[in-house]
């Protein structure tokens, strides 16, 4: 019964969502790229008032002053609105951060080690917060490395973090050594509650981050991957990696490793986390290479997996695994949890269920383990299997809205920029009515339990938004 009733709940929670959404008003254009730059005016760089990123031309110029050497360490930056980059051959995007590549006065990117202007080493190493908003028509096509939104991100001091989040990468084309949605090569970073849908193709491919040793956490691609190392979240790790409440649903093509979340592992930790992507490793053989894996292609050291799925197809020429493709050290490489569907043939690593038991709402309590990280697919947005409460709910699609919350996920205080709002009502999952604000933009969620909630602001021209938040 008491089953019963949380369904008759979350479905009247989608309901009202429905309606709200239908109050809508899409005002907003973004901000189209016409290949110039522009200097950003406000904030100071800090965290408390970051520099504020209010059209396509000011985030060009972060990417030619990062390009120039430009030290970013320790300072923060915030997209205001949504981007149009307008891409193509003739206007391709200079990704923030070539590191070792040349670049001359215009903006980069096709020189090489001995070209004049050769900045040494430059990579975005600071905070960058997309607030939630779009980012379309990105071209990127790198002849060398580093292809993505950022090229290359980390840092060089020990103990220093680079995080990129709230990022979502609409549509596009990317093409490189080492390239990614969201970025191509990062060491020391944090990436969180990013999402792709750019189709993506080259060596070392990922559909957020291409290579390094990133955290990955919340994030989600939905374009084509193609390359010979190819993982869905990530393309290829150099040493330790965690990936975190994350999905794939986009097909892979890999002549070399291909796997729905990770391509190749050499240490990686993949946590809560699944695939409803095909995947496909078809090439020349070796002892190691083809492999195919729902999770993981290769993993050739330690690699644990843990509460996740996949139901993708997964096919190849020679390694072919559910869940994983390959491992040459099958003592370090651990499964707690983990399924796949049962017409899936391949090594015995992981579980087999059948689609019907998966999409039970049984299966969602024992992915969870008693914590409320998996939600049960009442909308149907993923085939009616489990989903990622956190991610599948976290960055929005505004469609041009100019408005920002921020921070998502939030702990305590909440600011609206954008409009001048009158009122302000917070919605719980089951659509409960927990809080009201009138008149402000700044609104306290603390003492609110964890878990995502529904804002819905009206602004004092009359207009209504609705924007998803998660409290930690």
């Amino acid at each position: 019964m008491s089953n019963y009733l949380t369904m008759n709940k979350m479905k009247r929670f989608y309901i009202i969502m429905m309606l709200l959404l239908a109050g809508i008003v899409v005002e907003a254009q973004p901000s189209v790229w016409d290949g110039s730059r522009e200097l950003w005016t406000r904030g100071s760089g800090t965290e408390g008032d970051p520099y504020l990123i209010e059209t396509a031309a000011q985030l060009a110029f972060l990417s030619y002053m990062v390009n120039k050497d430009f030290d970013t360490q320790g300072l923060c930056f915030r997209l205001t609105t949504d981007i149009d980059l307008n891409g193509s051959e003739d206007q391709p995007w200079i990704p923030i951060g070539l590191c070792d590549r040349g670049f001359d006065e215009d903006g980069c990117d096709r020189g090489n080690l001995n070209s004049t202007g050769f900045a040494p080493r430059s990579m975005f190493m600071g905070h960058f917060d997309g607030g939630g908003h779009v980012i379309s028509n990105l071209y990127v096509d790198n002849e060398l490395d580093y292809a993505g939104l950022f090229g290359r991100a980390g840092s060089w001091v020990e103990g220093d973090t680079v995080v990129i989040e709230n990022v979502y990468v609409r549509n596009g084309y990317i093409k490189g050594n080492n390239c990614g949605g969201i970025v191509g090569y990062g060491s020391m970073l944090i990436v969180s509650y990013c999402r792709n849908g750019a189709d993506i193709e080259g060596d070392v491919v990922g559909g957020i981050v291409g290579g390094g040793h990133p955290k990955v956490c919340n994030c989600s691609n939905f374009g084509l991957l193609s390359g010979s190392n190819v993982g869905g979240i990530v393309g290829a790790t150099q040493s330790r990696a965690v990936i975190i409440e994350c999905f794939n649903q986009g097909n892979i093509i890999a002549s070399r490793c291909g796997g729905g979340i990770l391509g190749g592992s050499n240490n990686a930790i993949i946590e809560n986390c699944y695939n409803t992507g095909d995947v496909s490793a078809m090439g020349e053989s070796s002892p190691y290479y083809p492999a195919a894996g729902g999770l993981l292609a290769v993993s050739s050291w330690h690699f644990n997996a843990k509460n996740s799925y996949s139901v993708g197809e997964i096919t190849g020429n020679h390694h072919v695994g559910c869940l994983i493709g390959f491992t040459s050290q099958p003592e370090t490489t651990t499964f707690e949890n983990c399924y796949y569907l049962n017409v899936c043939s391949g090594n015995e690593y992981g579980t087999p269920k059948s689609a019907e038991e998966m999409r039970e709402e049984a299966f969602v309590d024992t992915l969870n383990q008693g914590k409320a990280v998996w939600g049960f697919d009442v909308n149907n947005v993923n085939d009616g299997f489990p989903i990622l409460v956190k991610t599948d709910l976290s960055v929005n699609d505004n469609g041009g809205q100019q408005l920002a919350v921020f921070p998502n996920p939030v702990k305590d205080m909440v600011n609206i920029e954008g409009r001048d709002v009158a009122e302000i009502q917070v919605y719980n999952v089951l659509g409960v009515k927990v809080k009201s604000f009138t008149n402000t933009n700044k609104i306290s969620v603390e003492g609110l339990p964890e878990g995502v909630y529904l804002l819905r602001i009206a602004d004092k021209e009359g207009n209504t938004f609705l924007e998803r938040i998660v409290k930690e």
